[in-house]
């Protein structure tokens, strides 16, 4: 099950999150898809790969009872891929039972399947963090 468009991706895994449904995230990936997990959901940062890792990301998502807000910032497409920005708000509860948030600017990468939708095939959820920038490069010898 993958979105109609790459701009989409984004806002079904988010209708995923919000409904709790697990195999619907899941289905967002592909099967040999990538994604970074995150140190405040998943105790660590580690990347996940392939259908049982993303199934095990998504469902420690799930397991906050998440409300996700996103907007999807940016999308560049080049034949069967295609990058997104995105920035995105997780709001849940811990494993505490206490009020939590995640927020964070991701980076995607989507590909086309066969019947023409699309999903996600590589996820940074925090590749596009403020934090990360500089005010200018190191100078280039």
């Amino acid at each position: 099950m993958g979105a109609p468009s790459p701009e989409l991706c984004n806002l079904w895994l988010a209708r995923a999150f919000n409904a709790q449904d697990v195999e619907a995230a899941a289905a967002m990936y592909h099967p040999d898809a990538s994604i970074v997990q995150v140190d405040a959901v998943h105790g660590g940062t580690k990347v996940a790969r392939g259908a049982d890792g993303i199934r095990k990301t998504m469902a420690a998502y799930i397991g906050l009872k998440p409300h996700m807000d996103v907007v999807t910032h940016h999308t560049t497409v080049a034949g069967d891929f295609a990058m997104t920005r995105s920035q995105w708000l997780i709001k849940g509860v811990d494993k505490h039972g206490q009020p939590t948030e995640v927020h964070h600017h991701g980076m995607e990468v989507h590909r086309r399947l066969p019947d023409g939708t699309w999903v996600f095939f590589m996820d940074h959820p925090f590749g596009a963090d403020p934090s990360w920038a500089v005010a200018a490069p190191p100078h280039t010898e």
